[in-house]
């Protein structure tokens, strides 16, 4: 009974399921807001990881870029934040957002309609190698 008990407790069974552990290891986070500040819900974790996989093949690696308008102590659903997109393509390109400042609460669905433009625009300019491409970085 008490191996049980150990077992229970060092798998993390006890404690609530956080968002983090269940977010793509495809997506890393960085800036001054955190994961666990953000609070994402399970659904919005869902979201976030499909929408990665779906553009898995165009851009392996993901970055979000995060910070907030001043100093907040606490992220709430219209706390607006500074957020930004990286997304690594399987050559040596990178394609950028511009920063924006949008609510916490729109924040993932700006994520996935920026991942979608991102790969359309993407896979355009990929569509005429003739054209000079010899810059690193990309931004739409």
């Amino acid at each position: 009974m008490a191996a049980a008990g150990l077992v229970y407790f060092q798998t993390d069974l006890f404690r609530a399921r956080s968002a983090e552990r269940g977010l793509s290891g495809l997506v890393s986070v960085r800036g001054s807001v955190g994961l666990e500040q953000l609070a994402l819900t399970d659904q919005e974790v869902g979201v976030i990881n499909r929408t990665v996989e779906k553009y898995r093949e165009t851009f392996p690696k993901v970055g979000l870029v995060i910070d907030t308008v001043g100093h907040v102590d606490k992220i709430t659903p219209k706390t607006v934040l500074i957020f930004a997109v990286e997304l690594q393509t399987n050559g040596d390109l990178v394609v950028k957002s511009w920063s924006r400042k949008v609510p916490r609460d729109n924040m993932v669905p700006q994520f996935v309609a920026y991942m979608g433009k991102a790969a359309s625009e993407y896979k355009e300019f990929k569509r005429f190698p003739d054209v000079k491409q010899n810059f690193k970085t990309l931004y739409i």
